[in-house]
């Protein structure tokens, strides 16, 4: 029976707590300091105990040094304290709404207070680095902190057994409830702390804006995250399964080399947006009703994951097999929801309908059509195109025209996946400016585009000669033309495999910085027929 003597000093310290979604939220982070410890429920080196005189206290104290804590001050909200190692403070120092607190006068280690104002930061990767080395190095450690609680084997079990979890929540919000429960009356589930957020119908759940380098895509990525409620991740060609969702990791301490499951940040993304629906754990999402579940993820605020240059890495494998849970209708919450066994950590695992992804892609780096076909289908595309009514008028040179015409030419020459974005002149103020945008950013892109074959790049720059630039006005500057007996005189005979060769460079004075000797009319007559 919950409501016996042993378990009541822990239904007491949540009761003073008085905060059931801060409580969920600790007991998320002790079951992940046990994953980390790996250390069975009565091990001596583990007291996990409600607080003694401060009831409005939880703590968990690896060798006698406390690890985790969650407190409610008489006055304030509540707090979260994660021990980390003192050599990781100057690396927080830059998060303003951190602070700090020592153990001890002589102790290594020192606890980060993190308010539930700030709750986000318990994602914070940084935090969250420095907080598990530092559970590690205490599991090994041959010191012995200065506290000394007995260990509540109910506080180990409640950050296992979600269950049991929500039964100690409803018992402290409700001490008669354990005479209800004997009588046979139902008890509903305490409604999470959060505003209803009505979801965009228009706001796809898998989301992939593609198009050409420099048309604002990652810049559109901006407004999320200046929201605490989203995660950034750029992928890349290495990238794996066991980076994105979870694999396991060695790590060395004490110079002996153990292996243990690390989570990726797709399942933390999954994991901070149950949180925000009210949920601990993934665990205690998948352990309500399916109604409760559907109410409380619909109503619950959105959470982003944020991957720029998606199409980098092998998607499909980064992916794995939680491709099928991506589909609207498959999410937790959803009337066709699925789940599966995570092949590592063997937990249950879904991806909530409050989760957002949304991915960027280079249409020049790979074409869409090589994406996964099943992957596609998953996913929403938008076409991001280059914007040329966002640039200005600059020295008498019409910018919009001018990208309008250079990318024109692309199009006829290439395809329009290579086109230029706006963001390459977006930021031009004077001639010198644009100088620097073609010599170091523009002319190398149409290089890579087409391969060096210059006679094209000068098709797209106006600089071959029956558009009718002057030759000092030209970007693109014919080097030599290499005749029959041009050749004979450099070889001393014609080379098989060689009729008329003509060799070019970049404008000397351009490439040089010389720019008050670059006219004007070298980007005007671009787009100007002479």
């Amino acid at each position: 029976m919950l409501t016996e003597t042993y378990q009541q000093p822990l239904i007491e310290s949540i009761r003073a707590i008085s905060h059931p979604e801060a409580v969920r939220r600790f007991f998320g982070l002790l079951k992940e300091l046990i994953d980390i410890i790996n250390l069975p429920n009565g091990d001596a080196r583990l007291a996990f105990a409600p607080g003694r005189r401060e009831k409005a206290v939880i703590s968990a104290d690896i060798n006698f040094f406390q690890a985790l804590r969650i407190q409610k001050p008489r006055r304030g909200e509540v707090e979260y304290h994660l021990t980390i190692k003192k050599s990781c403070q100057d690396r927080l120092k830059g998060i303003e709404e951190l602070a700090f607190e020592p153990i001890t006068e002589k102790s290594d280690y020192l606890a980060v207070i993190i308010g539930q104002s700030n709750v986000h930061l318990l994602m914070q990767p940084t935090i969250r680095t420095c907080w598990e080395d530092c559970l590690l190095e205490l599991v090994e450690s041959t010191k012995r902190g200065p506290h000394s609680a007995r260990h509540n084997a109910d506080v180990y079990r409640a950050a296992e057994d979600e269950a049991l979890l929500s039964d100690l929540i409803r018992l402290a919000n409700d001490p008669a409830l354990a005479e209800r429960i004997s009588n046979g009356h139902s008890v509903e589930e305490p409604k999470p702390d959060y505003e209803i957020v009505l979801e965009s119908q228009s706001q796809p759940r898998n989301l992939i804006m593609f198009g050409p380098p420099g048309t604002g895509k990652t810049f559109a990525l901006q407004p999320y995250l200046h929201d605490s409620n989203s995660s950034l991740i750029t992928f890349h060609p290495s990238y794996s399964y066991e980076e994105f969702v979870e694999g396991i990791r060695p790590e060395v301490i004490g110079n002996q080399i153990s292996y243990r499951v690390r989570k990726g940040i797709f399942y933390k993304a999954c994991l901070s947006a149950v949180h925000l629906a009210g949920y601990g754990t993934l665990a205690d999402c998948l352990n309500d009703t399916a109604e409760n579940r559907m109410q409380r993820l619909r109503k619950a605020p959105p959470y982003y994951l944020l991957i720029d240059e998606v199409n980098r890495a092998n998607v499909a494998s980064v992916f794995g097999e939680l491709i099928t849970l991506l589909e609207a209708d498959k999410r937790l919450g959803a009337e066709c929801e699925l789940w599966l066994t995570l092949p590592y950590s063997q937990e249950r695992f879904g991806v909530p309908m409050n989760l957002i992804i949304i991915g960027t892609m280079n249409t020049t780096d790979r074409s869409i059509a090589l994406l996964d076909i099943a992957l596609r289908r998953r996913f929403a595309f938008r076409e991001v195109v280059p914007d040329p009514s966002v640039l200005a008028i600059v020295d008498g040179i019409d910018l919009p025209q001018l990208l309008r015409t250079i990318n024109e030419r692309i199009e006829y020459l290439l395809d329009r996946d290579h086109q230029i974005g706006h963001a390459y002149l977006i930021h031009i103020e004077n001639h010198a400016d644009l100088c620097d945008a073609f010599r170091d950013r523009i002319i190398p892109l149409l290089q890579e585009y087409f391969f060096n074959d210059w006679a094209k790049i000068q098709l797209v720059l106006g600089d071959n000669p029956a558009w009718g630039k002057e030759p000092d006005q030209r970007l693109i500057w014919v080097k030599k033309n290499y005749t029959a007996s041009a050749s004979t005189n450099l070889f001393g005979e014609i080379p098989d495999t060689v009729d008329e060769v003509v060799t070019y460079e970049i404008n000397p004075y351009l490439r040089q910085g010389e720019y008050d000797q670059v006219p004007i009319e070298s980007f005007s007559k671009i787009y100007q027929k002479q």
